[in-house]
């Protein structure tokens, strides 16, 4: 999990996470609510009562994205492919799906719930409003803000714009028409792309129009759009590359083993000044952790002489470890996740060597001038 998110607990077996952008978002979709929307149309409410459905109605709000995402993963998961997390942040949320589907028909499954889900939120408050006009206002003013913004998240996500929902349908539909996943995925984000930059031109021009605010915002989405268009192109081709490819084939033999007695300025003086990054601490058959120069730096300089390398050391029991016939990607995603640039490579129990990010991003280059 990311420094930045914040783990809330699980929902069928499912992470939960907010991420600090989503604190951004809920504070300014609050303070709207509660200084704009509500007053304009019920300026009779008291300054608590307002607030008090503002707060509700954005909490109900980030829900419903929640359940939008949830039914995403667990359609994913029914369908066989893994689902990591759920991280609600600043443009909503999205779920974490660690694999891609199989066939175009598991793509359009589970690229649709989501904006089903959605729209049928969007009936079930619309629904509620009408039964709570008269015996509860305040709760029937959350329910038709509820419905109008459920309606819009839903028909936003089937715009035609690959990673939006509508561009993973279209996804599927091309992918089913020519048999060819990175074909179909390829104009799917080229599609993405040109909504990105229909987006930003939007923003732009409402900017010049004096809603500074509005366009900036719009702006902003396309950006992220864009952005999000070009990595999951680019992640499919990477994985596409490293298929086949396992951790053994690149790991380093390199790391230099430490005595767990050695102190830190030894360490600096002997080992860490002669270039080296890949440091464990222990024996092959018996590893107690990993050390960097972050765990170095934790420690003050007058305190070197008198702590041990055991001392400093990230333990094993915290690290994420791969195996010799793990595959690269996987690696790579373990990596990733955990924004670490090396992973010990272990079989059972007994140290291999060390798979570190520069020989993954040399072995990435190499192949991609091969073209293999």
């Amino acid at each position: 999990m990311s420094k930045s998110h914040i783990r809330l607990g699980k929902l069928f077996g499912i992470p939960i996470n907010i991420d600090a952008s989503w604190l951004l978002i809920f504070i300014w979709i609050t303070w709207s609510l509660a200084r704009s929307y509500f007053p304009q149309r019920y300026p009779s409410w008291s300054t608590t009562l307002t607030w008090g459905v503002a707060v509700m109605t954005s909490l109900l709000f980030f829900s419903s994205v929640l359940l939008h995402e949830l039914g995403h993963a667990l359609v994913a998961r029914s369908q066989g492919t893994p689902v990591s997390e759920i991280t609600l942040f600043i443009f909503g949320g999205v779920a974490q799906i660690t694999d891609e589907p199989s066939t175009p028909k598991k793509e359009l499954r589970m690229a649709a719930v989501g904006p089903s889900i959605s729209i049928l939120l969007s009936a079930l408050f619309g629904i509620l409003y009408l039964a709570l006009r008269r015996p509860s206002p305040p709760l029937a003013a959350s329910s038709l803000f509820l419905s109008g913004v459920n309606l819009s998240l839903g028909l936003f996500n089937l715009i035609p714009g690959f990673p939006l929902d509508g561009g993973r349908v279209l996804r599927a539909i091309l992918w089913a028409a020519h048999r060819d996943l990175t074909r179909a995925t390829r104009w799917a984000s080229w599609v993405g792309q040109a909504v990105a930059y229909l987006f930003i031109l939007s923003g732009i021009v409402r900017v010049f129009s004096g809603d500074w605010l509005g366009g900036i915002w719009i702006a902003f989405i396309g950006f992220f759009l864009d952005n999000a268009a070009r990595s999951s192109y680019y992640q499919l081709t990477l994985r596409k590359l490293l298929d086949g490819h396992v951790v053994g084939e690149i790991m380093t033999q390199e790391c230099v083993m430490l005595p767990p007695q050695l102190t830190l300025d030894v360490f600096v003086e002997q080992y860490l000044t002669r270039g080296q990054r890949c440091f464990s601490v222990g024996s092959r058959d018996h590893l107690l952790g990993l050390l960097t120069i972050h765990n170095v730096s934790r420690v003050p300089k007058d305190r070197w002489p008198t702590t041990h390398v055991a001392d400093a050391l990230t333990p094993l029991e915290k690290l994420r470890f791969v195996g010799p016939n793990t595959s690269l990607w996987e690696a790579l995603q373990h990596m990733t996740e955990d924004g670490v640039n090396q992973l010990p490579v272990l079989q059972g129990g007994e140290l291999l060597g060390m798979l570190t990010r520069e020989r993954l991003i040399t072995f990435i280059h190499n192949l991609s001038q091969l073209g293999l």
